[in-house]
Formats: C-alpha cells, structure tokens, sequence
C-alpha cells in the first residue's frame, strides 16, 4: 500500500540550516541597527567593532578579484555565504549536526553559485555574446564545443558543491576513526582537540575555499 505523508519531520541537518538562517538574520538586523546609530567622529567597541572589522577585511579581500559596481553587486552574497559556511562548518561543537553532512544543503549552494555566475554573464557579457561563446571560437567546430561547453558550464559549479559535501563527510569519519583509537589513550582530551582541529580549523578552511571558488568563477563569468 501507498504511505501518503502530507507532512514530513525535517532532518537533523535541516534543522540546523533554519538555526543558523535564524540566529544569523537575528544579529545581522540587530548588528545594523547599532551601526546606523553611530556616531562617525567616535571609534566603535565591543562587538560592533569586530563586525566593523570582519567587513572591512572581508571587503578589502574580495576587492582584490572583483572591483567597482561588481564587487557591490556581488559582495553582499559572497559575504552571506561566507558566515553562513564559517557557522555551519563548526556547528558541531554545539552538538548540533552540520548542515553541510547533508548533500541536498550542500548542492544548494552548487544551485545559488550556478545562479550568481549565469547573472555574472547576463549582466556583464549580454545573452547573445554568452550563446555566441558557447558555440566556441572556431565556429566549423561548434556541433562539437557546444555540447561541450554545455557540460562545462553545468560541472563547475556542481563539483563545487560535491566538495563541500565530501570534505566535511570525509573530515567527520577521520574524525571519528581518530578518536575511536585515541580514546583508549586520552579520553576526554582526545575527543576536544580532535573537535578544535577536524570543526574549527577544518570547516573555516572549507568555507575559505568555497567563498574563493565561487568569488573566483563569478569575476571570470563577469570578465570573460
């Protein structure tokens, strides 16, 4: 017989997702009230000074690859996915499972890079150069470059998403075999420095290369 389910439980990773999604509009809304109420002559402290700086940083980064009105274009989703991926990396020491254990949350962002880089092209190259550069620059040549091309611009940004997926999958079973053999020896010990270095270090890392591949392949679309 047919199981019909009209609602379904979310997954643990789901969840996590909607966490992250929550507390993150929560601090940046708040964040943004308290710097719109500063006053420019006087130095900003606490928190709101390191938010302040995490920007500028962040900002002074990216304007490396994408300068002028791409960089305002683009920057605010590039910064979006990089806190999003630094906190659901590590949301394992919260005892919480990682968004990104998921591959349907993962491939989500391979979805929203593949959108951003398409709006890269649009924008900045126009719908006809785009079609024109797809048949290849020798044009006998095109029923074979198309297809290629095709499969080219569909792999990118799909393997990207793979790679965040697999990484982190692959860090959390290190991670576990390490800690099963450790455990005989530390205990305790080994399971928090095992924490430290495969959900800090590691996921900050993976964030790192997902924001420079998708800043990266989004400047090369806007640029080609």
């Amino acid at each position: 017989m047919l199981d019909f389910t009209l609602f379904e439980s979310m997954s643990s990773a789901v969840r996590s997702t909607l966490i992250i999604v929550v507390v993150l509009s929560i601090v940046f809304i708040l964040v943004g009230l308290k710097v719109k109420k500063l006053d420019p002559k006087e130095t900003p402290k606490g928190f709101i000074f390191l938010c302040i700086s995490i920007v500028d940083g962040f900002n002074q980064f990216i304007s490396q690859y994408m300068a002028g009105k791409k960089f305002k274009f683009f920057g605010p989703y590039l910064f979006t996915i990089a806190v999003f991926l630094a906190f659901a990396n590590t949301l394992s020491l919260f005892g919480l499972t990682p968004p990104l254990a998921n591959l349907g949350v993962a491939l989500s962002f391979t979805v929203m890079t593949f959108f951003a880089i398409k709006i890269a092209e649009i924008k900045y190259l126009g719908v006809k150069n785009k079609l024109w550069g797809l048949l290849g620059d020798v044009k006998p040549m095109a029923p074979i470059m198309l297809p290629i091309n095709l499969i080219g611009e569909i792999s990118t940004p799909f393997s990207m998403g793979l790679r965040l997926f697999v990484n982190l999958l692959s860090g959390m079973v290190v991670a576990a075999m390490v800690y099963a053999v450790l455990h005989w020896v530390a205990g305790i010990f080994a399971g928090v420095l095992l924490h430290a270095i495969f959900d800090i270090f590691f996921g900050l890392i993976q964030a790192f290369v997902f924001l420079m591949l998708s800043t990266i392949n989004i400047s090369m679309a806007a640029e080609a």
